[in-house]
């Protein structure tokens, strides 16, 4: 191995890092993808939003995850339906859209989306590994304008816990409880 010069300079680090948890953020939008409707799978209609923290002491966080883990996959993204059932909500985003950007109208081009800023609350969601273990991520919990989040008009969620159903073990096989035939 080569010697590291200036190695005992180095501060030493555990690779742990602080990350993101419930409550507000300003989000800003950097890149979108339309998912139009695909009637073989039955699925599609909506917007996925990618997103980044745009203010704070997390701006960037997600960027630099990405960065970290080598690119490819985005970390932090919101699906947006715009099918029938969902107008309301999707209306709801693209109000929240246009008051937290002045002088932006929504013009049915989701690529204009990009650059712009809205708030959210952000909850923390348990979800089951692969290995069984139980893992956390954050997820969108409710739309903002970014001024309900810089005046703190939201509710920070609490953590979405896992439920897990117990499922009982037992090495013993179940008889049958009739009294027909027994070798006694």
């Amino acid at each position: 191995m080569r010697v590291i010069e200036n190695y005992d300079n180095i501060q030493a680090s555990s690779g742990e890092f602080a990350k993101p948890g419930n409550g507000g953020y300003i989000l800003e939008v950097v890149n979108v993808t339309d998912v139009p409707y695909n009637a073989q799978t039955g699925k599609g209609d909506y917007l996925r939003i990618d997103y980044d923290i745009a203010v704070g002491d997390f701006k960037g966080y997600y960027t630099a995850q990405n960065e970290r883990f080598g690119g490819g996959k985005w970390f932090a993204n919101v699906i947006k339906s715009y099918k029938e059932k969902a107008l309301g909500m999707f209306k709801n985003f693209t109000n929240c859209i246009e008051e937290s950007n002045p002088g932006f109208k929504w013009n049915w081009q989701e690529d204009k989306l990009i650059g712009c800023r809205f708030g959210a609350t952000l909850q923390e969601e348990e979800y089951e590994k692969n290995n069984g273990s139980v893992g956390t991520r954050l997820i969108v919990k409710d739309i903002k304008t970014v001024k309900q989040i810089m005046d703190g008009d939201f509710k920070v969620p609490t953590t979405k816990k896992l439920e897990r159903t117990a499922t009982p073990v037992s090495d013993f096989a179940v008889l049958d409880s009739s009294t027909d035939d027994l070798p006694f």
